[in-house]
């Protein structure tokens, strides 16, 4: 799943409670992480015991002198690529941090639209079409800005000449608004012609949250060598103390019916302990014409897995 603001809060509590290894004359190194396992059973009943994307990250900071900080991150995720044992870098960037000037960030690491599928609250599943690295809004090497004016955030961000995205949040009385536009221009088309093309990434997304209850929405749209697809959906979850229940649907449109179809997911969690999470979930996919992998017309998945953050 991608990091919602609810799954961002989630992980974020997990990542407060890292051990913290090294700290002397204002530098600290801390390491964290999630181990996460599954039960998957699919549609044709093939039952399936996997890793779900355990990682581990390394965090550093140095307090520099008039309010200055220097941090930086590296997340190693595991992942099974061919019956072969994987572990790679998901993300590792550095940065400098000041209370009135803002925070620059430079290194690979995903852009600010994965922050803004607020309607996604499931934990492995969602439509996620804003990330494409032919858009520049995938896990890229870039340099992004950052400024906070209160309640609203400003997201500046240089992939490379011809790339860059802008964006920003605003958070008030429990409601939360995004947007994040990314442009990559004079990119390479369709194989085989010279034609450079200009592709782009647009996500939009809110979330309100009252009491128990969080509803959120979002559209999202990606158009690449001049072939769009999109989606657009609504979400809710409701917690009952460590407990919590959640729903989001998914409608996806494209220039190919491979494209188009939608989502449906109903799950729920419960906190067995602090930083320990299990979850049961259940999707189905619709879609309109067969792909590479799904199958034309209704394809559902049960999921029964944990989580454990450190």
């Amino acid at each position: 799943m991608k990091k919602t603001i609810l799954a961002t809060a989630i992980l974020l509590a997990g990542a407060a409670n890292a051990a913290e290894v090294y700290n002397n004359e204002g530098t600290s190194v801390s390491l964290g992480g999630s181990f996460r396992g599954h039960v998957a059973i699919n549609s044709s009943d093939d039952v399936n015991f996997e890793d779900a994307g355990s990682r581990f990250d390394i965090k550093a900071a140095k307090e520099l002198d008039n309010g200055l900080k220097a941090f930086g991150q590296m997340e190693i995720k595991y992942k099974d690529v061919n019956s072969l044992d994987t572990l790679y870098v998901n993300n590792a960037f550095l940065g400098l941090e000041h209370d009135v000037y803002g925070k620059a960030t430079l290194g690979k690491k995903l852009g600010l639209g994965d922050d803004l599928v607020m309607n996604d609250f499931s934990y492995e599943n969602g439509a996620y079409y804003h990330q494409d690295n032919a858009a520049g809004s995938g896990t890229e090497d870039q340099l992004e800005y950052s400024k906070t004016f209160g309640g609203a955030k400003v997201v500046v961000g240089l992939i490379n000449q011809d790339t860059y995205a802008i964006g920003g949040t605003y958070d008030v009385a429990g409601l939360s608004l995004g947007v994040a536009y990314t442009i990559a221009n004079d990119q390479e088309g369709t194989v085989g012609t010279t034609a450079l093309v200009d592709n782009s990434s647009l996500i939009v997304g809110a979330q309100y949250s009252l009491d128990a209850l969080t509803l959120g929405v979002q559209y999202q749209t990606i158009e690449v060598a001049d072939k769009e697809r999109s989606a657009y959906g609504l979400g809710a979850h409701y917690s009952l103390g460590q407990a919590g229940v959640y729903a989001m649907y998914d409608i996806l449109e494209g220039d190919a019916k491979s494209n188009e179809g939608s989502d449906l997911v109903i799950g729920a969690d419960y906190e067995i302990a602090k930083d320990v999470k299990t979850y049961i979930e259940f999707a189905s996919n619709d879609r309109d014409a067969a792909t590479a992998d799904q199958k034309k017309g209704s394809n559902e998945k049960l999921v029964i897995g944990a989580r454990v953050y450190f």
